[in-house]
């Protein structure tokens, strides 16, 4: 097992290493202990009926809804209640229902009752009470009863929650948004109402954007220069006119007697002048132009390789074009993971002890136990972790699958390396992806914590506190982006050569320091291409989408109701074509992103000579003897 600063001699060898061995063992055991570790508290949720609790509900003093309770130990008063006929649970005050007392009742309120007089006309008539076990139908004690009014409620999962008709009151009653008419429930009800009627127009439309999107992806390997060059000229363009627009600005107003009012920066919250802002905003801008143009400068014989790069990945994805399948793989083990998680984690709200506690009106109440903190950072912890696992393990299985692919000569004499990448990852690497994504969980967590912070900073109106926190936050996150760049080149040589997760990650940051300014170019202009290619998905399938639904596009003004009622299904359908286009082009990027990290182990173990030919294919290899400043790296 290598670790971190390991000085390996050994001799590279470009294709793929058939003999390997388990890789970082000790982390694999590491990870198996901790899911473990998620079974034991999921047992422990289950043991204590919080699947029970879960599924039918529970009253403030531990009474499960709809079931006779044991009596316990020191049994008090409502402790070990028989409630079989009492299968739903009431809260007291549904604008707060963690705070709330609730109990569980008979059936839900079927109308809205206002006053007191109301209440007990109400009780008396359905023969029982809606409060504390101990007060009678027909009764009503402000103390011992819900608050008023009690909305007329349906039963959602054995819980009395207000109707429809009655929801829009709620909200009123506890956000001022709603009572400025910023958020109208009403037009949610109706496009939630129309989504579900066009639920079958929508799954079409999905239909349509993968087609859109495999046609995009193939079109790409002949578009992709023109598209490249669209994006340096348009992006040049766009920051020139734009310094020289913000120029002309700032001196429209140094000529102008304008008062000269204040100016609140965005984000930063700084208050100036307004020629004092407009002067910043221009040398800002003019300081992005030029490092752009010096950028498009220096990478201008680079280009090409951009577009032999992109080539080759839409080779390796023609050879192998059930790499693109694995998103959906991907999916479902993480919706089965989530689900899971979403699941244990509602088991552990309820997973605690009852033991006597002062609160209002009663004296008792569910307490935690002791555990229940550990467990729920544990469960957090979790999380993050495993589904890092989930996305790392695909990355290995694309990157080696890739690897496998770039160095077979000749191509015909592939098998399966899609399989291969999978069983190597089953066999031999778990261990290396469950260290790598540990290091996220390092980083992540951390930033989290400063997150659930950075409320309570704030109230502390502490400025140097609040920035501090600020930066720490910024930091963690872009090193969290650097650990995922750093292990998915590590997992491309750990393909390569089946060497440890250190001794890999030390080789691709080498690479990445060799080979920085190819990796930029990929990295700036490659990935902007993918993102328009992403975009260009959406706004097709968006237009699909509006003569689909027969959307009049000559007058919106004049049929704005038209356009209303379709605005969600079309939102719905946009975004479901970005994730559409988003998993196929991930693929494309990792893809990419392989074959640059296997370009330049070929590049720096070989010389092109009869002895040691390149494998890069024939038309990579043009691009590199017609481009006098790319450099090879060589021992």
């Amino acid at each position: 097992m290598g670790c971190c600063g390991d000085n390996d001699k050994t001799p590279i060898k470009p294709r793929p290493n058939r003999r390997r061995s388990c890789t970082d063992c000790l982390f694999f055991l590491i990870f198996v202990i901790f899911v473990f570790g998620m079974f034991v508290i999921t047992a422990l949720t289950v043991l204590d009926e919080g699947f029970t609790r879960l599924k039918f509900g529970y009253d403030s003093y531990g009474n499960i809804c709809g079931k006779r309770n044991p009596i316990r130990k020191g049994q008090k008063d409502f402790i070990g209640k028989d409630l079989t006929d009492k299968k739903y649970v009431l809260y007291f005050d549904f604008l707060m229902p963690r705070s709330s007392l609730k109990v569980c009742v008979d059936r839900c309120p079927n109308e809205t009752i206002y006053t007191a007089k109301d209440f007990e006309t109400y009780t008396s008539k359905i023969g029982h009470s809606l409060c504390l076990y101990n007060v009678s139908a027909g009764q009503y004690d402000p103390n011992l009863c819900p608050k008023l009014p009690i909305f007329k409620s349906d039963s959602f999962l054995f819980r009395c929650v207000p109707s429809l008709e009655n929801l829009n009151i709620v909200l009123n009653k506890t956000d001022q948004l709603i009572e400025n008419k910023i958020l109208n429930l009403k037009d949610i009800q109706f496009s939630a109402l129309e989504l579900y009627k066009k639920l079958n127009d929508v799954g079409y439309l999905s239909i349509a954007a993968l087609i859109v999107t495999i046609a995009l992806v193939i079109l790409l390997r002949y578009i992709a220069k023109f598209m490249v060059y669209l994006v340096l000229v348009l992006s040049s363009v766009a920051c020139i006119a734009g310094s020289v627009l913000l120029w002309l600005k700032y001196d429209e107003l140094m000529k102008s007697n304008q008062k000269d009012n204040n100016y609140r920066m965005p984000l930063l919250e700084i208050s100036m002048k307004y020629q004092t802002a407009y002067l910043i905003y221009s040398i800002s801008m003019t300081i992005a132009t030029v490092i752009l143009l010096l950028i498009i400068l220096v990478m201008r014989k680079r280009i090409n390789l951009v577009l032999g790069l992109i080539a080759e990945a839409q080779k390796a994805l023609g050879d192998m074009p059930l790499l693109l399948g694995m998103p959906l793989i991907t999916f479902i083990f993480l919706f089965i993971f989530l689900f899971y998680w979403i699941m244990t984690a509602i088991m552990i709200y309820s997973f605690g002890e009852y033991e006597d506690a002062e609160i209002v009106i009663s004296n008792y109440s569910l307490n935690k136990k002791s555990l229940s903190t550990f467990i729920w950072w544990y469960h957090i912890v979790g999380l993050v972790w495993i589904s890092e696992f989930i996305f790392g393990c695909q990355s290995m299985v694309i990157a080696s699958a890739v690897s496998k692919w770039y160095f077979t000569k000749p191509k015909s004499a592939l098998r399966m390396p899609i399989c291969t990448a999978i069983s190597r990852l089953l066999f031999y690497h778990l261990g290396s992806v469950a260290l790598g994504s540990f290091l996220i969980v390092l980083v992540r967590i951390p930033r989290y914590i400063l997150m659930y912070f950075q409320d309570k900073i704030k109230a502390s109106r502490s400025t140097v506190a609040e920035y501090c926190s600020k930066a720490c936050i910024c930091c963690l996150w872009c090193l969290e982006k650097f650990i995922k760049f750093i292990n998915y080149n590590a997992y491309t040589i750990i393909a390569i050569e089946g060497k440890s997760f250190c001794t890999s990650a030390q080789k691709a940051f080498v690479i990445i320091v060799e080979n920085s300014l190819r990796i930029a170019t990929i990295n700036t202009v490659g990935d902007f291409i993918l993102f328009l290619a992403k975009l260009a998905v959406s706004a097709i399938t968006l237009f699909i989408g509006i003569y689909w639904f027969h959307i009049p596009v000559e007058d919106p003004i004049k049929n704005l109701h038209v356009i209303k009622v379709y605005f969600l299904p079309l939102a719905v359908v946009c975004i479901i074509a970005f994730l559409i286009a988003h998993c196929f082009f991930t693929v494309y990027e990792m893809v990419i992103d392989a074959i640059m990290v296997c370009f330049c182990e070929d590049c720096k173990a070989n010389d092109g000579s009869d002895e040691r030919p390149y494998y890069m294919s024939g038309s990579l290899k043009k691009l590199i003897d017609e481009s006098s400043s790319t450099h090879i790296m060589k021992d």
